[in-house]
């Protein structure tokens, strides 16, 4: 991996967690306190100069409220490895699949689209008796 793209994953995580700070509400300096380290240190980790170890991680994102698995994900949508997430939603509600659909459909090859919809269309038309209103006893 080049030190270009180490850069821009260090940016882009600190990116992530600066939109998640400023979603809590919480200033820099109440982040960096409830995350045990200096403003100074947590404002290089959000620029994308300082590289947090998984530890340090771990305190920031429970400072801001946050699991650092959510982390990762805004990490993962940010490198596009990931299908974005158009709103925040309330615990427990899931994504909407369309979006997961969409999103994965845009990313397949031609072909391997079609292929996709014709047994997606084959799995439509598979029904079994109780689809068709049959009730068993």
């Amino acid at each position: 991996m080049s030190a270009d793209s180490e850069r821009s994953i260090g940016s882009l995580l600190g990116e992530a967690l600066r939109a998640r700070r400023d979603e809590s509400g919480l200033s820099l300096r109440a982040a960096a306190e409830r995350a045990d380290m200096s403003p100074a240190h947590l404002s290089e980790v959000e620029r994308g100069i300082k590289e947090p170890s998984l530890g340090a991680l771990a305190r920031i994102a429970d400072a801001i409220g946050v699991g650092p698995g959510e982390v990762f994900l805004d990490l993962a949508i940010a490198l596009g490895a990931a299908p974005p997430r158009p709103a925040r939603r309330p615990l427990g509600f899931a994504p909407d699949p369309r979006d997961e659909i969409e999103w994965a459909a845009g990313r397949l090859h031609r072909d391997d689209l079609r292929a996709f919809a014709a047994f997606g269309a084959f799995l439509a038309t598979q029904r079994t008796g109780n689809d068709q209103g049959v009730t068993t006893a």
